[in-house]
């Protein structure tokens, strides 16, 4: 290698010394020179003879030269690294960029294999105590790391009493909290529930009324406060209460996404696991739908006859309650229904049985009860028509139009053995005559259907 750095040199200078004289015979370079000398020499500070003059002339321009391909070489090589460098930079990009999509790839891939597994976990069994407690593992898994295991719980949203109650926990039971069952009107469950969206709460925001201020410390560093409604065809059917490190509420767009998913799959796994529960209910009022109530009356109705016992129905509708959706709009319409649904149900027994017919239309089924007139052992469908109609009025009296809502209400008894050919058909045509003739006298009123002559009762 040095023997050629030697010879590229020796190259070099022979071609200087052959293009200098080439130079020199070419254009008379001699004769210049010796001009140059003649004018230049009282100025040298020595005395030269022109042959010295031209020797060191030559040096000179020999070093010149030098120095100047030595510089054109070091700018070269100066631009070629630089060049180099560009040219090395978008490949270092290109292959950090190839590593970022492996990683994502590989990521993506593994949470995929982790929605799989959890989806596969949740369908093992259809039993709801089971798929209840997988949910809220399931949870707990996707929302742990290193920094602190999550503790999770799941609330249902029970339509009956319109609250939510603590079902299961991962890591925690009912102890941890300072009530089992909470308004939907109580924070954090009131924002999710109105928005249906999850909801993160920073580190010192988990001060709710959720937890006992004496167990706080059974929290560790799980300081972050993530509830997640967990909603179905826009109804909500629990909320999963998340405490975890606070790193999980700053998870990015890519987190976002898995979390999501994740919430989708045990959204569905939990109303698989409570479908008999919803598939009764109506989703807006709670109370039970029409084709489950009507099953019901049938059952009761054999069992009225079997046991030789009354049963009465109740048709309710509400008074004036269109000029609420025309006037306020639809939703607060539906307001309205939840409130009297709510009011219907603690004015009867456990075994009895409200259902929505329609609209704003509610229906009661009253088994072991008949009339209830002077000597009755126990109190009739009279009576408990007359709470109905008499609780609705006072939640909405002295409220401004059209809020000031009443009930009318249709009574129809089925009496055993004068009245055992009368089928449920017959016995909600019954209470329906009755309840027109409530809604076209007056409103607000009861109308019962009684052996001999029928009768009105405000």
């Amino acid at each position: 290698m040095r023997l050629l750095r030697t010879l590229i040199w020796m190259g070099g200078v022979a071609a200087l010394l052959g293009a200098a004289a080439y130079l020199t015979a070419r254009y008379e370079v001699a004769d210049r020179l010796t001009g140059l000398f003649v004018t230049t020499q009282s100025w040298l500070p020595l005395t030269l003879k022109v042959e010295q003059f031209l020797v060191v002339l030559v040096v000179a321009s020999l070093l010149a030269a030098c120095a100047t391909v030595v510089v054109g070489l070091s700018v070269i090589g100066v631009l070629a690294a630089r060049f180099a460098v560009a040219r090395q930079q978008p490949l270092s990009q290109v292959a950090a960029a190839k590593r970022q999509i492996a990683h994502l790839e590989e990521e993506h891939a593994r949470h995929l294999e982790g929605l799989i597994s959890t989806a596969q976990n949740l369908t093992k069994r259809l039993d709801k105590r089971v798929l209840v407690q997988a949910i809220v593992e399931a949870a707990s898994r996707v929302t742990s790391g290193g920094q602190a295991n999550s503790i999770v719980s799941l609330w249902l949203l029970r339509f009956e009493t319109d609250t939510l109650v603590f079902e299961t926990g991962c890591s925690c039971d009912e102890t941890l909290f300072a009530q089992t069952e909470f308004q939907p009107t109580e924070q954090p469950f009131a924002h999710v529930l109105s928005t249906q969206k999850p909801w993160g709460l920073p580190v010192g925001a988990r001060e709710t009324t959720l937890v006992k201020r004496e167990k706080l410390g059974q929290l560790g560093p799980a300081t972050g406060l993530l509830v997640v409604p967990l909603v179905i065809e826009h109804s909500t059917l629990g909320v999963l209460v998340v405490f975890c490190h606070p790193d999980v509420l700053k998870g990015d767009a890519d987190q976002r996404l898995r979390y999501g998913a994740t919430w989708a799959e045990l959204t569905l796994a939990l109303a698989i696991a409570i479908q008999g529960e919803i598939a009764i209910l109506d989703r807006l009022t709670g109370v039970h739908n029409r084709e489950y109530f009507m099953k019901r009356l049938i059952q009761e109705i054999e069992r009225s006859n079997r046991y030789q016992l009354p049963l009465s129905l109740l048709m309710l509708d509400i008074d004036s309650f269109k000029a609420v959706n025309d006037t306020l709009g639809h939703p607060q319409g539906d307001a309205v229904l939840k409130i009297i649904a709510k009011l219907i149900r603690k004015e009867v027994r456990a075994i009895d049985l409200v259902g929505r017919y329609g609209g704003e239309e509610f229906i009661v089924l009253l088994p072991e009860t008949g009339y209830g007139g002077p000597g009755a052992s126990i109190p009739g469908a009279l009576v408990v028509a007359e709470r109905i109609r008499k609780a609705v009025d006072e939640e909405f009296r002295g409220l401004q139009k059209p809020l000031n809502l009443t009930v009318s209400v249709g009574v129809s008894i089925r009496r055993f053995p004068e009245d055992r050919e009368v089928d449920y058909r017959e016995l909600i045509r019954l209470a329906d005559e009755q309840l027109y003739r409530a809604k076209t006298t007056g409103k607000n009123k009861i109308c019962l259907l009684v052996p001999a002559t029928p009768q009105e009762v405000r």
